[in-house]
């Protein structure tokens, strides 16, 4: 495969990470071409003259370019990737429960991609009917490597400035503790969880109770629990459709556990910087202490996290993965206070950029918060530790490479299928001859 597709003028996250992945593609050789989904119409007509059948491959993320968008999908016709045989690797940043209803009418050649081991598992055991390629956690960049995506030549051919190797440059730490994210108040659940009736409403309440008193396991696990009490055996079906109705769950425990992060900290009397939508809607006992600021890009935020002296992360219920928040905090210089996933311990140990807290402890973390910014020589000892670690293994480069290696194995798969059938098909011609 030499011709890759993206996807932007999506969700500004999922194009930065998309360009992140497609200039390390341009640095290999491959030709990259960006799809515009806020310019369908032209971006259509120069994708076609970009595709070469047996050439191109598209990668996207959370079904980006797979949700019938007009540029690439038509009625009575289907997707221009089944029209050109072109193999579809989806990266779903989200638990599967959350893409049921996508998970439709996709075209032929769909991988679908992981960033959590439990969602791979998950996701084979619900969804078998569909080709699950493997886990490929979400990655970390560094300001030194920011770049921007080509314009006016759609395939790919204008130079790309690739950085040299970077040398982390000091920064003013202005912001004593910065928590980059959006927030959902609980309250945006409260309609979903009593959309029935009372029974159903106790039901949904009870699985939430659960989760919070036990905030090491997941969200699947306990609902399941809870179904099989309450309803016996079902099918993978009917349960995988019962999870899909309850992804106001997950919204409400990973917005809960967001809340009391920051709110137990600016209650003990230290300042944090948020950034995003909603944290105007949090209410605590000194909100003097919580600096707000606005949604921004991921830019922006890679350079607000580079002046703060930690980067406080709560996990969206990763428990088996980890967060992009963790890796660009250590590349960029600040220390990553998160709670833990199996997969992050194992990768990051304490010490090496992160410092771990406890959920079901969570009245632990000002004291933890608090030694750490008396203590300017221990953070730079903790960034110096980790900072080797996540270049080598956590970048959005390595997660590129790792994916290319998939590309080609399954692109020399189908030619071994392809060459196997022909031989088959040639042998029973002459034998019928």
């Amino acid at each position: 495969m030499k011709r890759i597709v993206l996807l932007v003028g999506g969700v500004e996250t999922l194009a930065y990470f998309s360009i992140q992945m497609g200039n390390e593609w341009k640095r290999m050789g491959y030709k990259v071409f960006y799809f515009d989904l806020e310019d369908e119409m032209n971006s259509a007509k120069k994708l076609r003259r970009f595709i070469k059948p047996g050439e191109t491959v598209l990668v996207t993320f959370n079904f980006e370019g797979l949700e019938k968008e007009a540029g690439v999908y038509r009625e009575g016709i289907g997707y221009v990737w089944d029209e050109y045989a072109i193999p579809c690797y989806n990266i779903a940043v989200d638990h599967p429960y959350y893409y049921h209803e996508r998970l439709a009418d996709l075209p032929e050649k769909y991988y679908h991609i992981s960033i959590d081991r439990l969602h791979e598992a998950y996701f084979k055991q619900f969804y078998p009917e569909f080709t699950h390629r493997g886990f490929l956690p979400l990655a970390g960049s560094r300001l030194e490597e920011l770049c921007k995506p080509n314009t006016g030549k759609e395939d790919g051919k204008q130079p790309v400035e690739y950085p040299a190797e970077a040398i982390r440059k000091p920064v003013e730490k202005k912001y004593n503790v910065i928590m980059t994210g959006n927030f959902t108040p609980t309250s945006f659940c409260e309609p979903y969880i009593h959309w029935i009736n009372d029974e159903y409403a106790a039901f949904y309440q009870g699985i939430i109770d659960d989760i919070i008193a036990h905030p090491h396991r997941t969200v699947e696990e306990v609902a399941l629990e809870h179904c099989e009490r309450e309803m016996g055996e079902n099918t993978y079906k009917d349960l995988r459709m019962a999870l899909h109705r309850m992804i106001f769950i997950d919204i409400y425990v990973r917005n809960y556990w967001r809340r009391e992060a920051v709110k137990v900290l600016v209650d003990a009397g230290i300042q944090v910087d948020v950034y995003g939508k909603g944290w105007d809607e949090l209410t605590c006992e000194h909100p003097e202490n919580m600096i707000l600021h606005p949604q921004t890009t991921s830019e922006e935020c890679l350079k607000a996290i580079a002046a703060s002296k930690i980067s406080l992360n709560v996990m969206p219920w990763f428990k088996d993965g980890a967060h992009d928040r963790v890796f660009n905090s250590i590349l960029n210089g600040t220390v990553s206070v998160t709670d833990t996933s199996k997969y992050l311990c194992e990768e990051l140990k304490e010490g090496q950029g992160v410092c771990y807290y406890d959920l079901a402890q969570i009245e632990k973390l000002p004291e933890l918060v608090g030694d750490l910014l008396a203590d300017d020589a221990r953070r730079e000892e903790i960034v110096r530790a980790g900072i080797p670690v996540v270049e080598e293994k956590h970048t959005w480069i390595r997660r590129a490479h790792q994916l290319m290696e998939w590309i080609e194995e399954d692109e020399g798969r189908s030619e071994r299928k392809d060459g196997e059938e022909n031989g088959n098909n040639q042998g029973k011609a002459k034998n019928s001859a």
